[in-house]
């Protein structure tokens, strides 16, 4: 079994930075009139992180089945069991550093949820260090664990 291992997101800002770049051009081409926002550990200063980059993907509902539909073309399907009409997951989980894609619809929870609660916690010292914790506690243990305690944590801080 895989365990976790997290580091500062400063030490792989610059990877994150080309990976994001390199994957924005990709979903643009396809949706060229779509937004896409780098979120996500990677995207905060000073927030541990696995080192993997988390891609936004932001639609609205008439255009969430097309939208999906695209970045199927570009993306491993995702915890596919969890999509619904407001999001849907994608990896390129061989890409170094690895990449995971929410495609959302916007006005949503799980919008806000790959969004907005990133830069909220950008802007709120408090929730880094929350986040951190969270992170620590969960070093070298179970990602299923995790994952969930992650989900409680911005099911508790991020409300619609």
């Amino acid at each position: 079994m895989r365990k976790l291992h997290f580091v500062l997101s400063d030490v792989v800002a610059e990877e994150a930075a080309a990976a994001f770049g390199e994957h924005e051009r990709r979903i643009r081409e396809l949706l060229p009139n779509i937004e896409v926002h780098h979120t996500g550990g990677t995207s905060v200063k000073g927030v541990l992180t696995t080192g993997d980059v988390d891609l936004q993907v932001r639609t609205e509902r008439d255009t969430f089945e097309s939208a999906r539909d695209a970045l199927c073309e570009l993306y491993e399907p995702l915890h596919r069991d969890t999509w619904h009409s407001d999001s849907a997951y994608f990896t390129a989980a061989y890409d170094d550093p690895p990449v995971e894609v929410a495609l959302t619809v916007i006005g949503t929870l799980d919008d806000l949820h790959h969004g907005a609660a990133w830069q909220h916690i950008a802007e709120d010292p408090t929730l880094i260090a929350d986040y951190n914790a969270l992170k620590r506690a969960h070093e070298g243990g179970s990602p299923d664990e995790y994952d969930a305690a992650k989900r409680e944590f911005f099911y508790r801080n991020f409300r619609l």
